[in-house]
């Protein structure tokens, strides 16, 4: 593990490009946009939404409670990486716990945790995601994927160099309403040279894609929890 650790020090992070979403100005709602209403939101039908359900769910103003669970859902594959070698998987394992503890810094958060294999669904729709979520008891559903690529004419110029570009897509629902209020895309681009304790060349490019993604993710939970303080607090009926 301590190889590891230290090779990734010669991974150089050089750019950085962060895009979410911004939080909705106090005025854009009409008066009693969220005024009591038995019919949900999105429909169970299947059937595409009518002009009024649209206006309904363009107004819809967002409140939570004053704390809330996240259940995180990785939708990216990184198997490549697990059964590559045990520290791949350790640092992979690192890099998520980071990820929780980040998000459980947020007062608005008592819990966040990956939801169950046992929960997810085959079919990953927002409906049946929104059904598992609410079946862990989770406020908030915070899915998110990554993907890399590496630009190969860097190796005609120095075979023992690499630079990719890493991303990292977070999508947050809302478990109540369906609604999806929150994404960010955050995109990392990375070099990083072959050392002398490197397995092969496919190696170091592992290790860079992972600093890369854990980078992501850090910025895409700074946003979040900047954006999880900017929304109203639901009032609990009594």
């Amino acid at each position: 593990m301590t190889k590891y650790l230290i090779v990734i020090i010669a991974i150089l992070v050089t750019g950085c490009a962060t895009v979410a979403t911004s939080h909705r100005p106090s005025d854009y709602y009409k008066a009693g946009g969220n005024e009591a209403n038995n019919e949900p939101l999105f429909g169970s039908t299947g059937e595409s939404l009518g002009d009024i359900d649209i206006d309904r769910i363009l107004n819809y103003e967002l409140k939570l409670p004053a704390q809330n669970r996240i259940a995180i859902l990785k939708l990216s594959n990184d198997s490549y990486w697990r059964h590559y070698s045990n520290d791949f998987t350790q640092l992979n394992e690192t890099i998520a716990r980071d990820f929780v503890g980040q998000l459980r810094e947020s007062e608005r958060v008592y819990d966040a945790s990956f939801l169950p294999s046992m929960l997810v669904p085959e079919q990953r729709t927002v409906p049946y995601l929104r059904e598992a979520a609410a079946r862990y008891q989770a406020d908030l559903l915070l899915a998110y994927r990554s993907s890399c690529r590496t630009f190969e004419k860097y190796k005609f110029i120095d075979p023992n160099e690499t630079k990719a570009y890493c991303s990292v897509e977070v999508v947050l629902l809302d478990v109540r309403s369906g609604i999806v209020p929150f994404t960010v895309v955050s995109s990392n681009e990375f070099s990083a040279r072959k050392e002398l304790g490197d397995t092969n060349f496919n190696e170091t490019i592992k290790k860079a894609e992972i600093a890369a993604v854990a980078e992501s993710l850090k910025d895409s939970a700074t946003l979040l929890m900047s954006f999880l303080s900017s929304i109203g607090t639901l009032q609990q009926e009594l």
